[in-house]
This record gives structure tokens, sequence and C-alpha cells, in this order.
């Protein structure tokens, strides 16, 4: 049976998660340069160890009500589409181990309304109490530009 490691996330009360092979650092809010004629969902670019990096607001990408306020969000460096991109979350809770049985594909009645290609799964810890929608950067972000 195999394992996959997850860095899990949150994005208002709602819990989303990231393979952490994509998942390059955590970083804590920092300046951001803002963009002329960017999507909204893009909040600009930061300077990453010399390497100028777009930063999407995972909230605003996903439909997600967002107040502005940046200040004690977190940006997780990731690897979308061979590129290093900052993404926007709340917070940051836990590195998890999941095994393949934990992992459910969304249920059939959420396809015709939800656009269900950028989710891979949802996985299910504490026997079902705490559910963490897994996200496919690739395909989220990678087809919104």
């Amino acid at each position: 049976m195999g394992e996959i490691q997850v860095v899990a996330f949150r994005l208002g009360d709602e819990e989303f998660c990231l393979e952490i092979s994509k998942v390059r650092e955590i970083k804590e809010m920092m300046p951001i340069t803002r963009v002329p004629n960017a999507p909204d969902f893009v909040e600009g670019v930061i300077n990453l160890r010399g390497q100028i990096t777009t930063v999407i607001n995972l909230k605003k990408l996903l439909g997600y009500y967002d107040d502005g306020d940046l200040s004690n969000k977190k940006i997780i460096i990731a690897e979308v589409n061979g590129e290093i991109v900052g993404v926007i979350v709340d917070s940051v809770s836990d590195v998890i181990t999941l095994t393949e049985d934990q992992i459910e594909q969304p249920p059939k009645t959420l396809a015709s309304r939800v656009d269900m290609k950028a989710i891979k799964g949802i996985a299910k810890i504490n026997n079902g109490e705490r559910l963490l929608i897994m996200l496919d950067l690739d395909k989220l972000i990678g087809e919104s530009f």
C-alpha cells in the first residue's frame, strides 16, 4: 500500500493539502509588488533569493471570501508546471502521511457543480473526523493563466 506525504493548510474554515513533493518551503508574509493588469487572484511578485516569483492568492482563485488583510498569512513556495510560485494561505498546520485507503475521490454529485479537475481527492483523517481537500496546483494554477 502506497503512502503519500502532504502539507495541510487552511483557507478560512476549510482544510486543504498539497503533496509535499511539490512544496519547496513555507515563508512568512513578505512585501509583495503588485503587477498592473494581472488577474485578480495574482497578488503580485516577490524577490525570493534573487528570483522573481509570482504570488497567487489561493482564496481568490478558489472563489472564497478574502478580507484583503495579508499580514498574518503564509506563503507556500511550490513548484507548479516546472515553475516556482508562491501561494498565499491563511495558515499551515502540519505534515501528514496518508495511505491510499484514506483518500477518496470527490462525490460524483459535486462533479457537475464544481470544477473538479484541480481536486485530486479528499483525505479522511482520524476516522473521517478531519477532511482535507487535496489540490492539484498544476491543474488549478496552470489552467488559470
